[in-house]
């Protein structure tokens, strides 16, 4: 990408970077901001502040809304946790509809090591709606909802003696709703997507 305008805290004229990604949308919602590498130095950048060298072949307009969820189990062994995955997966699709998922188990890098499952859902249908109805599952162990207009987060617990979500296993969660469909925000009264008791 060309860089039109020299951002703020720039020592040198910067000419040109690879966009390593997208992110998110600007202040106004009007348009997006992108992850420029030039040299060695990451940039955020608008993109009225780019023109583009080469044709691109994934616009952020064409990019799917998506899920991401952070889920905290309670498992230390490499083996249940992949088996635990996959039971996920079945329920995930249970619960959002058709969807595109990927799930990947990460130990936690601090004792007691227990399994985290990074998951990514790309709903085929209305991605609102799935985050809804994943919102539904979790009942009463929402802790709060931050709602910025575009992005959408979601934060839940259960105790030990507790469901967890979606599967047994799961203690903790972060929900994600990206619209990469669009920079736009959603006026005030349109937030937040999901309601949920607020408790922070």
């Amino acid at each position: 990408m060309r860089i039109l305008r020299q951002p703020d805290g720039a020592r040198s004229r910067l000419r040109k970077g690879v966009v390593e990604d997208v992110a998110g949308p600007n202040d106004g919602g009007t348009g997006w901001e992108f992850v420029l590498r030039v040299g060695n130095a990451l940039w955020v950048l608008p993109e009225e502040d780019l023109e583009a060298l080469a044709r691109s072949s994934a616009p952020a307009g064409e990019r799917s809304d998506t899920l991401e969820l952070r889920l905290v189990t309670d498992l230390t062994d490499g083996i249940v946790a992949a088996q635990v995955a996959e039971r996920l997966d079945a329920e995930l699709r249970r619960v959002v509809g058709p969807a595109i998922v990927s799930i990947e188990a990460e130990r936690h890098w601090a004792e007691p090591y227990w399994y985290e499952l990074q998951v990514s859902v790309r709903p085929l249908g209305d991605a609102v709606e799935a985050l809804r109805a994943l919102a539904a599952v979790g009942g009463d162990g929402w802790l709060s909802c931050r709602d910025d207009g575009w992005r959408c987060d979601l934060w839940w617990h259960a105790d030990e003696d507790e469901p967890g979500l979606l599967v047994q296993e799961v203690r903790d969660a972060e929900v994600t709703f990206l619209p990469w469909g669009s920079p736009a925000r959603r006026p005030e009264h349109e937030r937040p997507l999901v309601s949920v008791v607020d408790a922070l």
